[in-house]
């Protein structure tokens, strides 16, 4: 198993010990089917699905979009989370009503992700300079909070998260831009269809008795998804 060392509430070390929801969930599933996993780091996102694509890994946590382009070069589990993409913006902007009301403004992503391109197609002035990368999406919401960049793209919960964490009133979420539906799910090597298996089976046997919404309440504190 390789995950992110940075990616609360998701996944995340702490004093050498892993946590979050990804972590949970697997331990569950582990219990349910008689497995083990082997927890390793990366320090990016990016690095995540080139360590299934080389063998160094069976399986990748860290808040990774299902999504048909990653589908060529890598297998998933069902979906573990629902979620959305979400615009969270310093509260000045607050009145927002579409990407054109934030295109040139700072915006903050992490790169290689769904956001990064997102950003770039809409929110990009003429040289791109407005975008800015960080590693982590605490970085990203941090530097808002701090006034070093005005938008945030991201996904709904954890951005949510982070909110409920530090309890600013400094940024908001934008209103009237929606956004589709997304999953996240565990990522896997494309020629491991047994673990893959293994992994869809616990998950249907965790959401069934109920360890599911427990640890899904542990973290957002609100009825189970799906």
């Amino acid at each position: 198993m390789v995950t992110e060392r940075v990616k609360p509430p998701m996944v995340a070390y702490v004093d050498g010990k892993i946590t979050g929801f990804e972590y949970d969930l697997l331990q569950a599933i582990a219990a349910k089917k008689g497995i083990s996993f082997e927890y390793q780091v990366v320090d990016s996102k990016k690095d995540l699905l080139p360590a299934l694509e080389s063998g160094k890994a069976d399986i990748a946590a860290g808040a990774i979009t299902i999504n048909d382009e990653r589908r060529q070069k890598v297998n998933f589990s069902e979906p573990i989370l629902d979620y959305s993409a979400a615009v969270l913006v310093d509260k000045s902007l607050a009145d927002a009503k579409s990407f054109a009301d934030l295109k040139g403004k700072s915006v903050a992503v992490g790169r290689g992700t769904v956001y990064d391109k997102m950003a770039a197609d809409y929110l990009a002035s003429g040289d791109g300079k407005n975008i800015v990368y960080y590693d982590t999406v605490w970085e990203q919401v941090k530097n808002l909070l701090n006034h070093q960049t005005q938008v945030v793209l991201g996904d709904s919960l954890i951005l949510e998260y982070y909110l409920q964490q530090n309890g600013s009133h400094q940024a908001v979420f934008v209103q009237n831009i929606s956004f589709p539906k997304e999953n996240y799910g565990f990522a896997l090597a494309k020629n491991n269809t047994e673990l893959q298996q293994e992994i869809n089976d616990g998950l249907e046997k965790i959401r069934e008795d109920g360890t599911y919404a427990k640890i899904y309440q542990t973290y957002w504190q609100k009825n189970e998804q799906r």
